[in-house]
């Protein structure tokens, strides 16, 4: 048969088998009338070829598999001549190896699709229910549309933009703990205008005294707004070494004022001791 006919049989293109041909998988059949004539043992290697590669087994793998003797399934011993004589064993080595590492790097990427599928689904329902299309929780990205559409100035706005783009990069990199969901609370007025009346102040026209007492109220009405249940269950479960990874981003981007962002870790991670204490 000819080339386009072999790879009709087998599921591929004339193209792929040119280049299994160039790298020495399939040998290449004599000519007859001026055209390179395939066999049935032609077919049957192609098709082996390609149930393999759709197992995930990469070429370089695959001709060791086809052409190396271990790849039967067994070793050979002296006193062995066929696999099912008392003297086989267990093949080793390369081909065995190299199928166990593919199996490695499929069951990884399944992991990692199985991952993007439950992000999609999430991104989906979020798109549905017209929340914003963001790594930070639904929760978290309420609390900013929430004070975003509130803020009485630009100014205002912009500070609130500001800690929401250093939000969702801390999510999108994975280094927000999963305790900072606590902190962004269900739509509250008084809760809600306290946190813009903080907002509109500009760190850096502060004193350090200020700055003190401004990390000190921001925690204390984080404080005020969870129960004592919450409050443990929160301190119980914080790593602290996740919250310094949180807090060296935020000096890594510069925002908020570099004395309040060491204020506020400060203060924080102080309320964890004492939450756990009580």
């Amino acid at each position: 048969m000819r080339v386009a006919e072999i790879a009709g049989l087998t599921g591929t293109t004339v193209r792929t088998v040119r280049y299994y041909h160039s790298l020495g998988l399939l040998p290449v059949p004599g000519e007859r009338g001026g055209w390179r004539d395939y066999d049935l043992g032609h077919v049957a290697r192609l098709s082996r070829i390609r149930w393999l590669v759709q197992a995930g087994v990469s070429l370089e793998t695959i001709k060791r598999v086809l052409d190396e003797p271990e790849a039967t399934g067994v070793e050979q011993t002296d006193d062995a001549p066929t696999a099912g004589a008392a003297g086989a064993r267990p093949a080793t080595g390369s081909v065995v190896e190299d199928l166990a590492e593919a199996l490695i790097a499929v069951e990884e990427h399944l992991a990692e699709v199985t991952g993007q599928r439950d992000m999609l689904a999430g991104l989906l329902e979020r798109a549905r229910t017209g929340a914003t299309v963001s790594p930070m929780s639904p929760r978290m990205a309420a609390f900013f549309d929430r004070l975003e559409q509130a803020a009485p100035d630009e100014a205002t706005r912009c500070a609130v933009r500001k800690e929401r783009d250093l939000t969702d990069l801390a999510c999108y990199r994975g280094q927000m703990p999963p305790e900072a969901e606590f902190l962004f609370v269900d739509p509250d007025p008084r809760y809600d205008a306290e946190s813009l009346a903080l907002y509109s102040q500009d760190p850096a026209k502060l004193s350090d005294t200020q700055i003190e007492q401004r990390a000190q109220v921001m925690v204390s009405r984080m404080e005020a707004q969870l129960t004592p249940a919450r409050l443990a269950a929160l301190a119980a479960s914080v790593d602290t070494e996740a919250v310094h990874s949180l807090f060296r981003l935020i000096a890594t981007t510069g925002y908020p004022d570099a004395r309040l962002a060491r204020a506020l870790k400060r203060e924080f991670l102080a309320a964890v001791v004492r939450w756990r204490k009580d």
